[in-house]
């Protein structure tokens, strides 16, 4: 429910003068398509008036945990959608918003509504205020309904090492983080790569929400993903068991929310990456395990972007990989068979009987598609289910054992593991990157390789601090493990932080162990932009006491470590609802204010500094775990705002909290309480300083 970007208005800033209106056809981009057949005849004018048409909002209902996804779904349903019924605007009934009939668990929603129904119906005026909150916190994501399909067919396990080559924006990736995070301690990872720098802390900040530990994200060129070394063994390298491979395309299947597609489309934006798309897809394969899967995917209509790619990788692979057919896959998805024949246009828009004009035969359709399996792929159309266009491939690796030693493993012939392009790249957008300097893949199927780059040492940006582990025995784990009461189980040696030093100075972060080597042996070989959840900050005026504290990113880990045992000092508390309440709105309420005796009892048993609050979830519930600071005479909610907002709105059903969340303060502390803040770095934190600004996307110190 955002505000609508350029692309998303029928008009187009031409020149400096004023804007120019875009109109809704393209000559070539009909005759192109129509004479390509790829849909009936029939169906043509129902396909080409709907590609005009304004793309529907579509969102994703995510939570943090699939528990919570549920929850947040149930509210939709009972306390918003029935209230959105026989609602008529204008004379015109207003359809309400429906679920996708094909996302599991009923997820994934649609909305058909105008802004001005929005903004002048109060239920649809506070179904917004819903999405919004939810939004802010990340348990709502909007996503295009057609984006949404390729992670879903990779069925990704909690177990599953997985890896998006061509992550950013992060939409994809954050449904494969969810995927692996189905469970409560997932052994899985993921690896987010994106070739454009920018792009890639884009990436981070859509994916950071999620707070997943098992999440490294990574800045090479997809066509040459590096080998990553996952022990000092020779050839430990890390395989994958899903590879997902949404290359980069001519994206003329967005043209109803991207309206530059009806101004800009040309038949050269899809020949032209044809070839870089046939290596992203080659290098995925070359990543995945036999027996894993891979999804490859466009939002392109462009056969030559499609079928051509996925046909040639069959070829390559001589029977080493197969197409699945997915017909029995997303049940109420709607869905057409991949082409068999098509025709290939050359650059001076004449069409071509055989390889010429430097057009690759790989283009061409070689008469062998349907033994290849080329039907299996998948065609989505906008006007069967009023979608976008989209691409996609289900692969199999199916070389067996004996097989493997030849196809498989990542062989170092050409050593274009090492080599890092620093090419930006689009998903909707051609590469603007030299055909020259492009380097296709090197392998024992690939009969034509190029001569590869003189292997170099990565330069690392001067904003990118590296990754340094520390001890199991640091003095400070040490001391913030005996103030906590964490249990010898939970693993040390997965603590880093980011700093050249390898010393802890202001953040103390936590990755899933599996992802220890991945760091430490790779680290001047693959170009890491971010990993890990932050577990501890530093706190300035704790000194005596243990100056760290946790982190509402690593509240859930630690809290699952924490040692209970009798005698011990064990940093929990816990309150009920009606605390729970006062706490979220005022900021460091007194002792001499709680009426929840118990609960002031369990403060004051306790030291200064954080403390975890549990929470009675509701009967047969796990607890609700949050984050709070003891102060010396008060106590103190370490939530930002938005998740204070969202746990208003969901748990006590207020709406309209002033100011989106934020709490009275108390503006006249008794004496010996906690003084009024003065800066962020030398005074106990308040609800809106315990966590870094989320639109900051580079974690370094």
């Amino acid at each position: 429910m955002g505000r609508r970007g350029r692309n998303d208005h029928p008009r187009s800033r031409d020149q400096p003068g004023g804007w120019l209106e875009i109109q809704k056809l393209n000559a070539a981009f009909e005759e192109y398509y129509k004479a390509q057949n790829i849909v009936p005849q029939s169906e043509w004018e129902t396909f080409f008036d709907k590609c005009k048409q304004t793309l529907p909002v579509t969102f994703r209902i995510t939570g943090t945990s699939h528990h919570d996804a549920l929850q947040i779904r149930d509210t939709l349903v009972n306390e918003y959608v029935p209230f959105l019924k026989n609602i008529t605007w204008e004379g015109e009934e207003i359809e309400p918003p429906t679920k996708l009939p094909w996302y599991p668990d009923g997820l994934a929603w649609q909305i058909r509504v105008g802004k001005t129904v929005i903004r002048k119906s109060k239920p649809f005026a506070r179904f917004q205020r819903f999405l919004v909150v939810e939004t802010d916190v990340g348990n709502i994501s909007r996503q295009e309904a057609v984006s949404m399909i390729p992670p879903l067919l990779l069925d990704v396990q909690s177990h599953h090492a997985v890896i998006d080559l061509c992550a950013a924006p992060g939409s994809k990736t954050a449904q494969l983080i969810e995927a692996v995070h189905a469970v409560a301690d997932p052994t899985g990872i993921v690896v987010a790569n994106d070739s454009d720098h920018k792009r890639s802390h884009m990436l981070i900040h859509q994916v950071k929400r999620l707070n997943s530990p098992n999440l490294i994200v990574t800045n090479h060129d997809a066509q040459l993903f590096p080998r990553i070394r996952i022990a000092d063994e020779e050839e430990s390298y890390l395989r994958y068991d899903r590879v997902l491979c949404d290359v980069p395309c001519s994206g003329d299947g967005t043209m109803r929310k991207n309206i530059n597609v009806w101004r800009d489309w040309s038949i050269h934006n899809g020949l032209s990456l044809h070839q870089t798309q046939i290596n992203i897809l080659n290098r995925g394969l070359h990543l995945l395990k036999p027996g894993g899967k891979l999804v490859y995917s466009t939002c392109s209509l462009n056969p030559i972007e499609n079928e051509a790619v996925v046909a040639q990788a069959v070829r390559m692979w001589r029977g080493k990989v197969r197409v699945v057919d997915c017909t029995e896959l997303l049940p109420g998805l709607i869905r057409r068979k991949g082409m068999t024949a098509w025709k290939v246009m050359g650059k001076d828009k004449q069409w071509k009987d055989a390889a010429e004009d430097g057009i690759p035969a790989s283009c061409f359709a070689q008469g062998d598609e349907v033994e290849l399996g080329v039907e299996n792929c998948m065609r989505v159309y906008p006007h069967d289910q009023d979608t976008g266009a989209f691409f996609i491939t289900l692969f199999e690796k199916v070389a067996e054992a004996a097989d493997a030693a030849r196809v498989g493993p990542l062989k170092r012939k050409a050593k274009a593991d090492d080599v890092l392009e620093q090419n930006g790249s689009d998903k909707r957008s051609k590469l603007e990157s030299d055909r020259s300097e492009l380097e296709p893949i090197q392998s024992e199927v690939d009969p034509q390789p190029l001569a590869p780059k003189r292997k170099e040492r990565l330069p690392r940006d001067a904003n990118e601090e590296p990754f340094k582990f520390l001890p199991a025995d640091h003095p400070t784990i040490e001391n913030c493990w005996k103030f906590y009461s964490i249990a010898d189980d939970f693993p040390r040696t997965s603590l880093l932080v980011r700093n050249a030093t390898g010393e802890p100075v202001r953040t103390i972060y936590y990755v899933h162990p599996r992802l220890h080597p991945v760091i430490s042996l790779n680290d001047t070989k693959v170009k890491f932009i971010h990993a890990g959840i932050k577990l501890f900050a530093y706190q300035k005026t704790l000194e005596g006491i243990c100056p760290w504290r946790v982190q509402s990113e690593g509240m859930a880990v630690l809290y699952r470590h924490i040692a209970r045992k009798a005698g011990d000092a064990v940093r929990v508390v816990r309150c009920g609802l009606d605390t729970l309440e006062t706490l979220c709105h005022v900021t460091f309420p007194k002792f001499n204010e709680l009426r929840d005796k118990q609960f002031l009892n369990q403060l004051l048993a306790l030291t200064e500094g954080c403390v975890f609050l549990e929470v009675d979830g509701g009967e047969g519930d796990k607890p609700i775990v949050f984050p709070m600071w003891r102060g010396r005479g008060s106590v103190n909610l370490m939530l930002p705002k938005q998740d204070t907002a969202e746990l208003l709105l969901r748990v006590f059903k207020i709406e309209n909290v002033p100011g989106n969340g934020n709490k009275k303060e108390n503006t006249s502390p008794a004496e010996g309480t906690d003084a009024p803040v003065e800066t962020e770095s030398e005074a106990p934190p308040t609800a809106d300083q315990t966590e870094t600004d989320v639109a900051e996307s580079v974690e370094t110190e």
